[in-house]
């Protein structure tokens, strides 16, 4: 039969990626920071849209940060909640708080409301954040101090989802703990091609140097991973991945399955704007782990094996990466969350061709 051989190949080229990962990782925790306290002030800009909810604990986690040089633009795009009424509320008790409108949104929204807000920051160190996340106070000064350190760099940040009840609390963590792992390894093999949003940060020139959001102007999508890619492509800036806990960023687990589902395809709907060598070296590293669950109905307990074998190399990897990334108590469900999170890459990768109509 030839199955067996073809199992075995595809096992070689999977295992190839997760010890080129693994080297990458081990790469990414050597980011210079500067040893003497900062004092460069920053701009953080949030872009919001019906966060009513979410605000209050966002702001005061805002108020809580240690680093005294910072201005806070939040922009509102035309939310029609109480949205408006909160931010107001929170400008008017600091000089250094400013909030935007967005009177007349236009698609994509979130990178137009975005761009305003980098328009309107009076400081060259941009970082971002998102309406749902919880910014620990330790995390501007310790941003400042690798921009200090590194000022033209791009700094990727890890936002990790807080503790949730559940298989789908355990799925969206891991699913989440393996882009955070990712995003680190490749900047630490020098192939970056992905990030989150809510956890962000660059200069301001830099984005003026790469023509804003219009390489993604086509996308809702990609005011993280295709700016990433962008800025990688003109090799613009160098690029770096933060796992120091200081700078994770929590944020609240989405509250159900399809709250969930439509982020995820949103975001991967971001994919169909893609560098080509990255969807090739993506669909290598997925479709081979993808093609190892399907071994054990072709072949048997020789798939199983082979299955066995995949899952034993990325637990040793991602042990390594869970105690940097403070992810170590999802590993003992391994095996079942690898095949959810397979079932959901194959079921949520299709839906993400079909770009989503609202941010």
């Amino acid at each position: 039969m030839v199955w067996p051989f073809i199992l075995v190949l595809i096992l070689l080229i999977h295992l190839g990626y997760w010890l080129a990962l693994d080297v990458g990782f081990r790469r990414a925790t050597r980011v210079p920071a500067s040893e003497e306290p900062p004092t460069r002030p920053v701009s953080v800009i949030v872009a919001v849209r019906n966060e009513a909810s979410s605000l209050p604990a966002l702001l005061d986690a805002l108020d809580r940060q240690t680093y005294p040089h910072a201005e806070f633009i939040f922009v509102d795009d035309a939310s029609t909640d109480e949205t408006a009424t909160l931010l107001a509320n929170w400008q008017a008790e600091h000089p250094n708080r400013h909030v935007l409108t967005m009177a007349n949104p236009i698609p994509p929204r979130k990178k137009n409301a975005l761009t305003q807000g980098i328009a309107t920051a009076r400081y060259e160190r941009l970082v971002f954040t998102d309406a749902d996340c919880l910014p620990p106070p330790q995390w501007l000064a310790t941003l400042a101090r690798y921009a200090a350190a590194e000022p033209e760099a791009l700094f990727l940040g890890y936002s990790p989802f807080l503790p949730a009840p559940g298989v789908r609390g355990k799925l969206a963590r891991y699913e989440t703990f393996l882009t955070g792992f990712l995003t680190a390894a490749t900047a630490g093999l020098h192939h970056p091609f992905m990030a989150v949003g809510r956890n962000l940060s660059y200069p301001k020139s830099l984005f003026k140097q790469i023509g804003g959001f219009a390489h993604s102007k086509a996308s809702m999508s990609g005011d993280d991973d295709l700016l990433v890619q962008e800025v990688h492509r003109h090799r613009a800036a160098p690029i770096y991945a933060l796992v120091d806990p200081a700078t994770f960023v929590p944020t609240e687990t989405p509250p159900t399955w399809t709250s969930w589902l439509r982020g995820k395809r949103r975001h991967v709907s971001a994919g169909t704007f893609y560098q080509r060598s990255v969807l090739l070296h993506l669909g290598l590293f997925q479709g081979t782990g993808i093609a190892l669950w399907v071994g054990p109905l072709l072949i048997g307990w020789m798939g199983a094996g082979l299955l066995g074998a995949k899952l034993l190399v990325q637990f040793l990897v991602l042990h390594r990466a869970g105690r940097r990334l403070q992810e170590q108590r999802l590993l003992p469900w391994l095996p079942l969350l690898d095949a959810l999170h397979t079932l959901y890459l194959v079921l949520i990768t299709p839906l993400g061709l079909i770009p989503p109509k609202r941010w």
